[in-house]
């Protein structure tokens, strides 16, 4: 199905990295919020953790455009949801998710965001086939968060070969430095 895929794609993608939990989902909404005041049109996801008792209890996901929101997983049970580690995914999160990311819901945008780009995604599953539909029917750059271990293993099973790096294992005061670094590539 994918036979020419390396072919007909043209994105850039610009690959926001880091260690886990250092900041990569702040960064990216900083980075939004930044290039919608720039007056781009940005569309896809946002995984934004939350906690309990001083530990990751889950992720909430934001529909970027709508400001529509559904919990994607928690580490609490729940009848229906598969485990994944030590998380419990939504379903319905995952429909949400995929929802958003249907070529046909991003085609007006300027850049799509993905949070984050993972070991689902290496399975096939999570955002994977989205992800290919996008690379294969849409040219627009897209921005994605990938943890700093699996940012290789990504790249290469998206056979993305444009790319730019961005290691956002960094100070406070470098974070709106980068921020505007990266809008001004984005924009070319």
């Amino acid at each position: 199905m994918y036979g020419d895929y390396t072919l007909i794609m043209n994105n850039k993608v610009f690959v926001i990295t880091g260690s886990q939990g250092s900041g990569k989902t702040t960064f990216l909404t900083k980075l939004t919020k930044h290039l919608r005041d720039e007056g781009l049109s940005v569309g896809g996801i946002i995984a934004h953790g939350f906690w309990n008792n001083n530990e990751r209890a889950g992720f909430e996901l934001e529909n970027i455009q709508t400001g529509e929101k559904i919990i994607l997983c928690q580490t609490n049970p729940a009848k229906g949801w598969a485990k994944f580690r030590r998380f419990y995914f939504n379903p319905e999160g995952f429909a949400f998710g995929n929802k958003v990311l249907d070529p046909a819901n991003l085609d007006k945008t300027d850049i799509i965001v993905i949070d984050e780009v993972g070991p689902f995604e290496l399975e096939n599953r999570g955002w994977a086939q989205a992800i290919k539909l996008l690379l294969h029917n849409i040219d627009k750059p897209m921005i994605w968060v990938v943890r700093n271990s699996l940012k290789k293993e990504i790249l290469s099973h998206f056979f993305i070969n444009d790319f730019t790096i961005f290691d956002i294992d960094i100070s406070e005061e470098e974070v709106d430095r980068l921020v505007f670094k990266l809008s001004i590539e984005i924009k070319g």
